[in-house]
């Protein structure tokens, strides 16, 4: 997992997915000099390729032990086949597609406490045992410029090359 900050782009592995550099682009010129664009910026018809892979995440608050809560509002169409379910309207725990729930919430809560981009390549198994690999970017946007309100994410699995090994950041 790897924060990026006011030079996202710049800090981008050269290796990452080309649409995933098209959407941090795109993310980087909706938020100007914020540190966060508020969802209104963001027209999906701007990025219509990115759709099917993309999912928003609503921060619906915090929870008693300081955690974030999260529930997806948006999975697009091949995020719904790769879990096999459509997770819409759900909360985190109950839909999410990653090694283990702990990571896929961590990953949120890095983005939530941090309020900038977390950008990732991860292989792991998912509830099929399916071997997976991919390149994800997970976005912040904010409705009152510092608050994370909701997070744009973007998965693209890729080929795996050689023999299957998780990533040392999953566990």
């Amino acid at each position: 997992m790897e924060k990026l900050g006011a030079g996202t782009l710049d800090e981008l592995p050269v290796s990452v997915v080309a649409a995933i550099r098209t959407l941090v682009t795109y993310w980087n010129h909706k938020r100007g000099t914020r540190a966060m664009p508020s969802r209104v910026d963001f027209d999906p018809m701007d990025v219509p390729p990115l759709l099917p892979r993309l999912l928003l995440i609503d921060v619906e608050g915090v929870r008693s032990d300081g955690a974030g809560i999260f529930r997806y509002r948006v999975v697009g169409g091949i995020e719904v086949a790769n879990r096999g379910h459509n997770p819409t309207g759900r909360l985190v725990e109950e839909g999410f597609y990653a090694e283990s729930l702990e990571n896929a919430l961590a990953h949120y809560e890095a983005v939530r406490q941090a309020k900038c981009p977390i950008y990732d390549r991860v292989t792991f198994l998912d509830d099929r045992s399916r071997p997976v690999h991919e390149d994800t970017i997970l976005l912040p946007f904010s409705e009152d410029g510092t608050t994370v309100s909701q997070i744009l994410v973007y998965s693209e699995q890729l080929p795996l090359e050689g023999a299957f090994k998780p990533s040392e950041t999953r566990r």
